[in-house]
């Protein structure tokens, strides 16, 4: 149960009743906390948006960053909200399961290097040697990208923390079987 009351987007000044909206990603519980300031709200939807677009990585490369900082740090609700967006991106099923199992040794050396780098990342646990496992895969714009990519959903995990919130919906687990990985219908998002 969440710890402060959670808006509905009708209670929000009509200004900023469009991040609540359908055409933005809804009424989810973590909008929903972060609208009880809605100029916040607009800030960290914005900052999202521009590192989705800017960090230099694809859809899927992003979706797998946010998987492994979700699975790092335990977080069910990033995890269960970020499955079937992964998939729109397309992140394969198994992919999902194997980061969810905290096993990279299937993945290519690129992914492999962003799924280590982004946990370490979420650990404060970056050494040179981790810097240079990136840094043969990346440049150091789209380093700059992923690091503050990651900043962003650490911080979003502290949110959800300190918040105490939950799925919408009954979590999906850490190897969800493909039956149960909804899809996040990504359009006018």
């Amino acid at each position: 149960m969440a710890r402060i009351t959670l808006p509905r987007q009708s209670d929000l000044p009509e200004e900023y009743r469009y991040l609540l909206g359908e055409d933005a990603l809804g009424e989810l519980e973590l909008l929903r906390a972060i609208g009880s300031n809605p100029r916040v709200l607009q800030t960290y939807m914005r900052h999202g948006t521009a590192l989705w677009e800017h960090a230099g990585l694809s859809s899927r490369e992003v979706e797998l960053a946010i998987l492994s900082v979700a699975r790092e740090l335990d977080n069910e609700y990033e995890w269960h909200q970020h499955v079937g967006i992964a998939r729109d991106a397309g992140v394969e099923s198994t992919e999902i399961r194997a980061i969810g199992a905290e096993r990279h040794d299937g993945f290519g050396a690129r992914d492999r290097a962003l799924l280590d780098y982004a946990r370490r990342v979420a650990r404060r646990d970056v050494d040179d040697d981790a810097h240079g496992a990136i840094e043969a895969h990346f440049d150091e714009e789209t380093i700059a990208g992923i690091a503050s990519l990651v900043g962003h959903y650490l911080g979003t995990a502290v949110v959800i923390d300190a918040l105490a919130l939950g799925p919408e919906t009954p979590f999906v687990g850490w190897e969800p079987a493909d039956e149960t990985i909804e899809t996040y219908d990504r359009e006018g998002a």
